[in-house]
């Protein structure tokens, strides 16, 4: 029965203590008005409580208010107060402890210990692939490239020669370091108006070859992804793959009701191999900038991050089939089949079905791991050299054409486009005919981004640098420093540049290089637009060598834009224009006599309403209050130490003044204001955790 006893009193006693630890930590949390870690507020909780203890239990006998058998030699209410006060600067203490914490350490910046626990594993494997990276790196001679100092890929320190043993060595390192970095490499060599030719010329190359999965493994990611066994969707499912990459491959398939399809399946782990790629990658964008002159002239991080948040979404392959679906809809209007020249000499033409095609999905079949579409057979015209030199020139050229106007038509009219169209992502069906693949990168283009994209091929068609360069600051977003005149010079000489007949494709990245360098802020999906072309290119030259960018999309964009911009278009947003201003323009001629008349009659007056936003009014607030509690605080603590320094006045008991109590009461008061406006000063929150700038 004792030892019940003994152990139900223990266990009182520890739950008491909890509780105590729990309410102190949580009144310390609040009381500074931040989010304080709990686990940092328990363990000053509980070295304040055992010191506080520690110190009240020898203080009482020291002073002779208590003996070792714990009587009390003075009144109670005396020693409750005293032992209050007590433990009230033993709460101020921990409070300067954790300001002291947040300061040096925030909360945040270090993980607990579960999330340090789950992220060790993470860790370990981050620290392999991190070594693995820079190891190919040093492999490739790319040592030097990552060190402060190193130099510019631009061309103004590095010969031709050393431009492209760089460009090369940075090619193979990409290549080596496995599908994340292929991609990103894929991404650079589109940006031209970053990257000199040589670099952009060598990172175009990349391929991401890997030997296939095993068998069971895609069996197994199939099954899982459809719900049900691979039989009971498909009559039959290829076990070789048509084409293998790091992140999934193609398996050839048909369905139960004949239809022949393509299923792309997601590998087991390769979202988890992506994840820790793209943290080395940040990493390393990281280290780049921070070390180096070229990587803050390009901006890797942001390149980086960009990059990451594109790859992440192309691991869901839900994004894809919307895209296919969103362009299929796009390029609906060439369903009912066009006619090209067949090639025989005899003039006549051949019926081709669409323009472009974008194969079809099934949704009932696809998810964020496994996508089913239609089979389109064919080969990318990166490796459709055979098929190509069987057809006529004439015909080359034609579906060189169609590409370049299937590829307007989006950007233009439709608005939504395909944002990746080298020469991986176009197919060369076995009749001739061109497709698209790889949807997992679209942009879109609202109505006014694509009205002023036309206002500049139309200027550029018409020689007007002026009206092509009022197009681009409306297409842009301008610096307030801007030197429009200077712009419009060089806007003239890109013109001029690409007047000709027969002149290069690169008048797009000409005018994307332009731009950035007057400190012209791209938006994301104009940037894809423009890359679109860019890239656009190099796959029209291999379809036709022959073939002027520039002088078919004056030929096809003209006819485009006279589709967005149409009589009937302009006078529907003029009468919605009209409609919407129609209210305020018949009370217009009343405002006008009545603001006549108080101006006749000197009445005129101008009210301004200071701090209508929300905004400006917390602003407002949340600087009073600081203000109002720094004067408080600083007030109880001067009235404290006045009140503590006194020799005179009422004493509670033998050498314990009353006003000695007071200022240590003031002091108290005083100290927990001035910890949290220091909060508030520090971490940039008003009261309540609102934002004071």
């Amino acid at each position: 029965m004792q030892v019940v006893s003994g152990f139900f009193i223990g266990l009182v006693g520890v739950v008491s203590t909890v509780v105590m630890l729990v309410l102190l930590a949580a009144t310390a949390r609040r009381v500074m008005g931040a989010a304080v870690g709990w686990i940092r507020s328990a363990v000053v909780a509980l070295a304040m409580l055992t010191v506080t203890s520690w110190v009240l239990t020898n203080g009482l006998l020291d002073v002779g208010w208590s003996r070792p058998d714990g009587t009390l030699t003075v009144a109670p209410g005396v020693a409750l107060v005293a032992i209050v006060l007590a433990f009230a600067w033993a709460f101020v203490l921990g409070l300067c402890v954790l300001l002291v914490l947040e300061l040096l350490v925030p909360t945040g910046s270090v993980p607990g210990p579960w999330r340090a626990l789950r992220g060790l594993r993470q860790g370990r494997r981050e620290t392999r692939r991190y070594a693995q990276i820079l190891a190919i790196g040093v492999r490739h001679g790319l040592g030097g490239a990552l060190t402060r100092g190193a130099r510019q890929p631009d061309g103004s320190r590095l010969s031709r020669t050393d431009q492209r043993r760089q460009a090369a060595a940075l090619r193979d390192a990409l290549s080596d370091a496995g599908v994340t970095f292929v991609k990103f490499g894929q991404v650079l060599s589109t940006r031209r108006d970053l990257l000199p030719a040589t670099f952009a010329d060598a990172l175009a190359t990349l391929q991401s070859e890997v030997p296939p999965a095993p068998w069971p493994q895609v069996e197994a990611a199939v099954t899982g992804a459809l719900g049900c066994p691979i039989d009971e969707a498909f009559a039959e499912f290829s076990p070789e793959p048509l084409a293998s990459a790091s992140v999934g491959q193609v398996h050839a398939a048909r369905l139960p009701d004949g239809r022949e399809v393509v299923v792309k399946v997601q590998r087991p782990g390769a979202r988890a191999q992506v994840e820790t790629d793209l943290a080395i990658l940040g990493r390393l964008a990281r280290r780049i900038e921070r070390d180096t002159a070229w990587g803050r002239s390009l901006g890797v991080v942001d390149l980086a991050d960009g990059f990451a948040a594109s790859l992440r979404e192309e691991l869901d392959y839900t994004v894809e089939l919307e895209n296919t679906l969103a362009l299929r809809a796009a390029l609906a209007r060439d369903a009912v089949g066009e006619r090209r020249p067949d090639g025989d000499g005899d003039g006549g033409d051949a019926a081709v079905g669409p323009r472009v095609r974008v194969p079809e999905v099934y949704p009932e079949l696809s998810g964020t791991t496994l996508l089913v579409m239609e089979r389109l057979d064919g080969a990318p015209v990166g490796r459709a050299a055979d098929v190509l030199a069987g057809l006529d020139d004439a015909v080359r050229s034609d579906l060189a054409s169609r590409l370049l106007t299937a590829t307007l038509e989006q950007v233009l009219v439709a608005g939504t486009f395909h944002a990746d169209l080298h020469p991986g992502n176009v197919l060369v069906t076995d009749d001739g005919r061109l497709g698209l693949l790889d949807m997992g990168s679209v942009g879109r283009l609202g109505e006014p981004e694509r009205l002023a994209l036309a206002a500049v091929l139309l200027a550029v068609d018409a020689d007007d640098a002026v009206a092509a360069t009022d197009a681009l600051l409306e297409l842009l977003d301008a610096p307030a420093d801007l030197d429009v005149r200077r712009l419009e010079r060089a806007v003239g000489q890109v013109i001029v540049r690409f007047r000709g007949a027969g002149a290069s494709g690169a008048m797009f990245t000409a005018l994307f290089r332009l731009v950035t360098d007057a400190g012209l802020a791209v938006p994301s999906q104009v940037a894809a637009a423009f890359r679109t072309f860019t890239s656009l290119e190099g796959t029209l030259r291999l379809i036709d060598p022959g073939f002027d960018l520039v002088a078919g999309a004056r030929a096809t964009a003209q006819p485009l834009v006279r589709r967005v911009v149409t009589p009937e278009g302009l006078r529907e947003r003029a009468t919605s224009l009209f409609l919407g201003l129609a209210p305020e323009l018949e009370r217009l001629p009343r405002r006008l006599a009545k603001i006549t008349s108080d101006v006749e009659a000197g009445r005129l007056t101008v009210n301004v309403r200071s701090f209508a936003h929300p905004d400006d009014r917390a602003f407002v607030t949340g600087l009073v209050q600081q203000v109002v509690s720094t004067v408080i605080a600083a007030a109880a603590v001067v009235a404290a130490v006045v009140l503590v320094s006194a020799d005179s006045g009422p004493q509670l008991v033998e050498g314990l003044r009353l006003f000695a109590v007071l200022g240590a009461a003031l002091g108290f008061v005083g100290t927990v204001l001035a910890v949290r406006v220091l909060v508030f000063a520090f971490r940039g929150t008003g009261p309540g955790g609102g934002s004071t700038r």
